[in-house]
This record gives C-alpha cells, sequence and structure tokens, in this order.
C-alpha cells in the first residue's frame, strides 16, 4: 500500500504545486485554476461535477489541501467557500449544493441528517461507497485509490474499520427555503469525519467531535492543490426502512422479533410511543431492552411527535443528588396524587468555596400547560438551561406525563424521567 501512495503522490499533479498554504483559518485558492477549467470543459461540467442515472455515480473535482499526516482531519471534505482548509484533506470545486444534487440526480434518495436536539443520533440515508483517481498529464495510466487508502482510523482496532464501510448520504440539513445549509455556512462541510448535521455525506455511525477530534488523518501528504477525481457510487437498491412502534411490556416480544426480521433486509430507523397503560418503571424496562439493540440491528430514530426519547427513561441514578451533578436541570415532582411541584435549582456562588450553595426554589402547579410560563420566570439564569427532570412514581403512566412534551418541547431539548 505504501507503494501504492508513492505513486499516487507522484502523480497528483502535472504541474509543480504551489508552496503549502498556511495551517491555519483561511480562505481556498484554486492552485490550478486552467486545469480545472480543462476538466470541467472535457466533461461538460460546468459547476465541477458529474452525474449519470444510469449507474447511481457521481464524479466531481476536488484540491488537495496539502494536509499532512501529523496534522487531524476533521473533513474528508468542505466546499469552496469554507475556511477549514487547515483540517481537510479536500476542497471540492463544485459547492456543497451542487454534489447534493448531482447525488439526486444520480437516483439516490434523499436521507436525514443526525440531529442532537432531536435526538436523531444516527445519520440516515442510503450507502454510497468512494474512489478517488490523481490526475496527471503526463501519465496514462491512473491510480485508483478506495476511501481508506486516503484516510487512517488510528482508532479501527477498538471501534471497527468504518472507513472500509459504505458511508452514508443524508442531504445535509436544509433551510426553510430547502436549501443546503452547508452550500453557505461556515465550515460547508461535503464530508465531515464527525457527526455533523449540515454536512451532506456522514461516516455510518455516531462520531461526537470531541471524542472523533484526531482520530482521522491523512495516509500521504498530497501536494497543496494536487487534482482528484472522487466517484460516488450507490448499488440502486433502497434499504432504509423506517418504521413507527408503540410498545408495551405484553407486545414487547412479538413487536421486537418483527423488527429485526425488517432490519435483517434493511437498514433499520424505528420511532417509538409507549402503549396505553405502560407505566413509568415498565418504559425504563423497555428502553433498557432497546438499548441493547440499538446500533445492533435497528437504530433508535428520535422520539415520535408529543412522545419521550426512549432514553429519557435511563437517566444515570447519580444525577439524582443534586450537589454531584455538572450543572443543574429543571426539575418537575409528581406525586402519587398527581400532584406537581416545579423546581429552579438557583446555584449561588458567592461564597468562599470551591462549590455553589444550591438553592432550591419549589412551584406548585396543576397543569402541564403553564410549565413554560414557569421556565420564563427563571429568568436569565434560567435561559441557559434546557434540560427538565421529571420525578414520578413508577407506577405513574407515561401517558400522565408525556403534556409536558408538548407544553415545553420547543423549550426545553432534553427531558429525562426518573421512577421513585
Amino acid at each position: 500500500m505504501k507503494a501504492r501512495l508513492g505513486w499516487a503522490v507522484a502523480l497528483a499533479c502535472g504541474v509543480v504545486c504551489a508552496a503549502e498554504p498556511a495551517r491555519a483559518p483561511m480562505d481556498w485558492k484554486s492552485v490550478h485554476p486552467e486545469a480545472i477549467a480543462a476538466w470541467k470543459s472535457a466533461n461538460n461540467a460546468p459547476d465541477g461535477v458529474v452525474a449519470d442515472a444510469a449507474s447511481h455515480t457521481v464524479r466531481f473535482l476536488v484540491e488537495a489541501t496539502g494536509l499532512a499526516p501529523a496534522e487531524p482531519a476533521e473533513f474528508f471534505a468542505i466546499g469552496p467557500l469554507s475556511d477549514r482548509a487547515y483540517e481537510s484533506l479536500f476542497v471540492t470545486v463544485a459547492s456543497p449544493a451542487a454534489v447534493a444534487d448531482a447525488i439526486e440526480r444520480a437516483g439516490v434518495p434523499r436521507g436525514v441528517p443526525s440531529d442532537i436536539i432531536g435526538a436523531r443520533l444516527w445519520p440516515s440515508g442510503e450507502k454510497l461507497t468512494l474512489s478517488a483517481v490523481p490526475l496527471s498529464t503526463n501519465v496514462s495510466e491512473r491510480a485508483v485509490l478506495a476511501f481508506a487508502d486516503l484516510l487512517e482510523d488510528t482508532a479501527a482496532k477498538e471501534e471497527g474499520a468504518v472507513l472500509l464501510a459504505p458511508f452514508v448520504y443524508t442531504g445535509g440539513a436544509r433551510d426553510a427555503s430547502g436549501a443546503v445549509v452547508a452550500a453557505t455556512n461556515i465550515p460547508c462541510a461535503v464530508f465531515a469525519l464527525y457527526s455533523h448535521a449540515p454536512s451532506i455525506l456522514q461516516l455510518d455511525g455516531q462520531f461526537d467531535q470531541a471524542t472523533a477530534y484526531g482520530r482521522f488523518r491523512a495516509k500521504a501528504k498530497f501536494p497543496a492543490g494536487s487534482l482528484f477525481e472522487l466517484a460516488l457510487r450507490w448499488g440502486g437498491r433502497t434499504t432504509v426502512l423506517r418504521r413507527d412502534v408503540e410498545l408495551t411490556m405484553p407486545t414487547l416480544k412479538e413487536k421486537l422479533a418483527s423488527l429485526r426480521a425488517d432490519a435483517a433486509a434493511h437498514d433499520l430507523f424505528v420511532r417509538l410511543s409507549f402503549g396505553a397503560g405502560t407505566t413509568v418503571g415498565e418504559a425504563a424496562e423497555i428502553a433498557e431492552a432497546l438499548s441493547l439493540v440499538d446500533g445492533k440491528g435497528l437504530k433508535m430514530d428520535g422520539p415520535l411527535p408529543g412522545q419521550f426519547f426512549f432514553r429519557a427513561f435511563l437517566p444515570d441514578p447519580a444525577w439524582r443528588a443534586r450537589p454531584g451533578r455538572l450543572f443543574q436541570p429543571f426539575e418537575v415532582h409528581v406525586a402519587a396524587d398527581g400532584a406537581k411541584r416545579f423546581v429552579f435549582v438557583e446555584e449561588d456562588w458567592s461564597g468562599e468555596g470551591l462549590d455553589p450553595v444550591l438553592k432550591p426554589r419549589e412551584t406548585p402547579f396543576a397543569d402541564w400547560s403553564e410549565l413554560p410560563k414557569l421556565i420564563g420566570q427563571t429568568g436569565e439564569t434560567g435561559a441557559k438551561i434546557n434540560v427538565l427532570f421529571i420525578f414520578a412514581p413508577r407506577a405513574t403512566p407515561v401517558s400522565a406525563l408525556t403534556p409536558a412534551v408538548s407544553a415545553a418541547g420547543d423549550r426545553i431539548a432534553t427531558f429525562y424521567v426518573f421512577g421513585e
């Protein structure tokens, strides 16, 4: 492989490449505009990208940034308006919007990007493969490089060979008009190597930005401005299946078996609701069962409207103790008779100790519709909080608590339910 990569470097550019760019945020400037114009003309591709619906293939031109193997790669490819060339292998000649449009013209259905706030933790979409050809003006035979020939995954032994697996076309986050956010918004990601909703392409998995940082690196340093033609290919068979499922303890075994059957032939994404009569204690048991299969056959895909995400019923027990929390979320305590108390835990840092003095402020309330007002009354301090802990007896029906989602879901991003 080293010989192959060395050959690729030699072929990467038919003319002398310009000086290496500074390794700091900067706007990208094309090094070989004449060669880029020639490729566009030869391929009848004024945007720098070509789609072939018959073969479900997209080809597009990219420029190497000169990223070295010692430098972390947060992006495989960014768009031409990005300022992140210092942490990306390639810059696309075409905009992210043009690449996304070409992928869909090649017949690939648009997927759904991950969204941490919406509890969609898995990128959803059809799977693509990638190959790269370094362009040269003086060599007739060209090397063909696979995705894993270009990138190194330093955690492959521990986490699995993700670079050898197909990746996901999500289409990226869109604005209110349906436009590709990455086309104009920094970092203008075409293919981020961490879970980044605007990126139109994503690795098939969950990749938190903090833990993924430094995991991926260039296999070899291609001189800045070296031109490559990347090809994306789709097999043509739709594999993504989405299902909305209502679960109760009596139906859990049967419905999990049905989901396993669907997952055998599809990339299955599931949204969950809890059936009538399901208690907080039962919901926790169901959620525990789902956590064992999430990502291992099926993927839990965020909550249904007005419902809790299943992991809301799997809070860390240590969070019950206020002094040990990193911050103080809002709390609602529900009694066995249905009485409710809203608690705002103010942190007083004015003392001499290293820890704040906690000052809980309780307010009884009757209806969940009062929650937004109670939250609003916490002022500037409360405006920073978007997490709500609900404490309720294990025998409480989940349906007695879900109105909290409808009432405060626009303000609260994360709910956790503690069974008492």
